[in-house]
């Protein structure tokens, strides 16, 4: 064996023992490990037995006290409802004196405390012990309690209801661009406290059921409003009405005075430039196009021609815009005060009597003003207009403030504005017609004055009054097509005119008051035919007409009213300038017959010599005679006719010049120097530069 061998050998032997006595520790720890294992679990089994003991002795004890508890909360329970019995029994007298002095202000709760205690006093006899003396006690003071409550919220409505004075409201009125950004002038009647009060009760009053509150706030608040408007109203009478000073919103110092008709141009200016900023955000939202300012209504307001309208009309515009912002002040008010459920009746009552008394008057102002129409003032007419482009600008604040029943109350004034509108329209129609064989429009007198034609053939007043009256119709084209579109006459020659040619909304508009513009001048233009023959000379038959039909031309192009005809009647211009041409050629032909004497010469004697023959003396003198006589009464006759146009006059005294001088001329040269008669000059009486010097004369306002 080698030592190799033997190494291996050794090294087994060890690595043998090391393992057998690895062997032997491993089997005695588990030896050990099992004993506490044992002892451990016999441990454990002792612990559990006495947990069982224990509980058997605890659990008996557990569940009487419990009895004990439940015993002990039912005589707690039986106890409280004891106390709240003997409680319903004691409230009334508890509470008595409270209920008989009432509610202080400031300290309301109190008092709703007791008449709560009432209320739960009532309710157990009710269903306990309905026919107890005690239920008819706590119903009386009850009662007696929520009575006195309402005399409370009645006191402090009046306490801080007075009724707002005529200037404070015109500053609001005047001065205030947006209500809604400002502290209402209600709030500023009504502390915070006040309101915080008369907020508790009215919620308080509405969960008990009590609804009196309703009626007496609605009557309170509404003589609030109808009070302020009276007071307002009773102002305007007043000789101080429409110069008041009002105080600048931020300065504090005093605006430089305006009238009325200016204050409410900036008013209804700044609600037509807001309209037309939404349309235009509307549109440019919805589309991406902007559109051109419009120019139904800013653009109009903007300008100053019924600075001295009507004041009526401005004192109703005035009492439509206090009626307005005092009634959103109070819905604003009520917001704070009144239950949700409630608002639309209390609004409803509140409002209605101010309303009420708008509308009347609304309805006594449009008969007034068609009592005016019927004797011709014609100024109030054209204020209706004006009056019905403002309360339709008004309309986005009604739909605003109004509820449906309220906003039918207030359209009757639209409505009313427009009938008299339409029935100013339609009577300036017969005015215009009656007067093709009577009178003439005196419209700067508001009356329709005297019988007869002008003597010097000038304009007739009823044609630049009717002028007058169209022109300013033309600001009002909007509402006007509005009061037109609804009679079929219009409506169908609107159709006409649109199958020829699309047009947008405000241009019918502008087409509707052509149609009616060109009803206007065809009676104007038969009242001139019918008024010329009052005229003996036919020579200034066609003068008048000359210059009527002229003036009505010349205006219609300078004020660009032929725009607007020409939607209606495309030939308009043409039409009047044919007419006047054809006028000029029938005025020219009244000189015929005076001209037939002296032309053509072919048909007059030939001198020989510088003699006639003795049977053609008669004649020449005859001839010669004639004319002067002819020549010399049409002079007399125009000179006393006026033609004011320049441009209309030369033109005629160029024509006559034209027409008659040749004429004479030829006939002047032939027979001047002929030896007719022993006394020539009684014959030969004008020279040609004489005749030409009368002709200048004519239509001379000075000579």
């Amino acid at each position: 064996m080698n030592i190799s061998s033997l190494d291996s050998s050794l090294q087994a032997h060890t690595k043998l023992e090391k393992e057998t006595s690895n062997s032997v520790l491993l089997k005695e720890r588990v030896e050990k490990y099992h004993d506490l294992s044992t002892q451990m679990s016999e441990i454990l089994k002792v612990f559990e037995q006495r947990l069982g003991k224990l509980e058997q002795s605890i659990l008996p004890v557990y569940q009487e006290t419990e009895q004990l508890q439940k015993r002990q909360q039912n005589l707690e329970a039986t106890l409280h409802c004891l106390e709240t019995v003997l409680a319903h029994y004691d409230v009334s007298q508890d509470v008595c004196n409270l209920v008989h002095q009432g509610p202080n202000e400031g300290n309301v709760g109190v008092f709703l405390e007791a008449l709560g205690r009432l209320r739960s006093a009532m309710e157990y006899f009710l269903h306990h012990n309905s026919q107890s003396v005690e239920l008819e006690n706590v119903t009386s003071l009850f009662n007696t309690g929520c009575e006195s409550l309402n005399n409370h919220y009645r006191m402090l409505l009046k306490k801080n209801g007075s009724a707002l004075k005529p200037v404070e409201l015109l500053d609001l009125i005047y001065i205030e661009d947006d209500s809604s950004s400002d502290e209402f002038t209600s709030f500023r009647q009504l502390s915070q406290s006040t309101r915080e009060e008369l907020f508790t009760i009215s919620h308080w009053l509405e969960q008990n059921l009590r609804f009196e509150y309703t009626m007496i706030y609605s009557t309170e608040r509404g003589e609030v409003v109808l009070r302020s408007l009276q007071h307002l109203k009773d102002h305007q009478k007043s000789n101080s009405w429409g110069n008041e000073a009002l105080k600048s919103r931020h300065t504090g110092r005093p605006e430089v005075k305006k009238n009325t008709s200016a204050r409410l141009q900036h008013i209804f200016e700044r609600k037509a430039n807001k309209l037309y900023l939404k349309a235009t955000q509307t549109l440019e939202q919805s589309t991406g196009i902007s559109i051109k300012k419009a120019t139904s209504h800013s653009d109009h307001l903007s300008s100053e021609e019924f600075a001295d309208g009507d004041q009526e009309l401005d004192k109703y515009l005035v009492m439509l815009l206090g009626l307005q912002r005092l009634l959103n002040w109070e819905r604003a008010l009520m917001q704070e005060i009144i239950p949700n459920s409630k608002h639309a009746d209390v609004f409803a009552k509140l409002a209605y009597k101010s309303i009420d008394m708008v509308v009347k008057d609304a309805e006594a102002i449009t008969n007034r003003i068609m009592r005016c129409i019927s004797r011709k003032e014609w100024t109030s007419a054209l204020g209706i207009f004006s009056a019905l482009k403002r309360v339709i600008l008004l309309q986005p604040d009604i739909d605003r403030t109004y509820d449906v029943q309220q906003r039918e109350q207030l359209t009757k004034v639209l409505n009313k504005l427009q009938y008299t509108g339409a029935k100013a329209l339609e009577h300036f129609l017969d005015v215009v017609r009656g007067e093709s064989s009577t009178n003439i429009v005196g419209m700067s007198s508001s009356t329709l004055g005297y019988v007869n034609v002008p003597k010097d053939a000038t304009v007739h007043e009823l044609t630049s009054n009717t002028i007058w009256f169209i022109e300013h119709l033309c600001d009002h084209y909007d509402v006007i097509g509005a009061i037109l579109q609804p009679d079929v006459l219009y409506s169908t020659q609107l159709d006409t005119i649109l199958m020829k040619k699309s047009l947008p909304e405000e241009d019918r508009n502008k087409a509707l008051l052509a149609i009616y513009i060109k009803k206007a001048l065809a009676e104007l233009n038969l009242s001139i035919m019918n008024k010329c023959e009052q005229y003996n000379d036919q020579a200034t038959k066609h003068l008048f007409r000359l210059n009527n039909i002229n003036y009505i031309l010349n205006s219609l192009i300078t004020s660009n009213l032929i725009d607007i005809v020409t939607m209606a009647e495309p030939d308009c211009r043409n039409s009047y300038i044919e007419t006047i041409k054809e006028l000029k050629c029938s005025y020219q032909k009244t000189w015929a017959k005076m001209l037939a004497n002296i032309s053509p010469l072919e048909e007059l004697p030939k001198p020989a010599q510088g003699k006639v023959k003795d049977k053609d003396r008669s004649i020449l003198k005859e001839r010669f005679l004639t004319f002067n006589k002819d020549f010399e009464e049409a002079c007399k006759i125009q000179r006393s006719i006026s033609i004011p146009d320049v441009t209309l006059r030369q033109g005629i005294k160029r024509d006559n010049e034209e027409h008659i001088l040749p004429k004479y001329n030829e006939f002047f040269k032939m027979y001047a120097a002929v030896q007719f008669s022993k006394n020539p000059e009684k014959y030969v009486k004008y020279k040609p530069h004489e005749i030409k010097a009368m002709l200048s004369k004519l239509f001379d306002d000075s000579a």
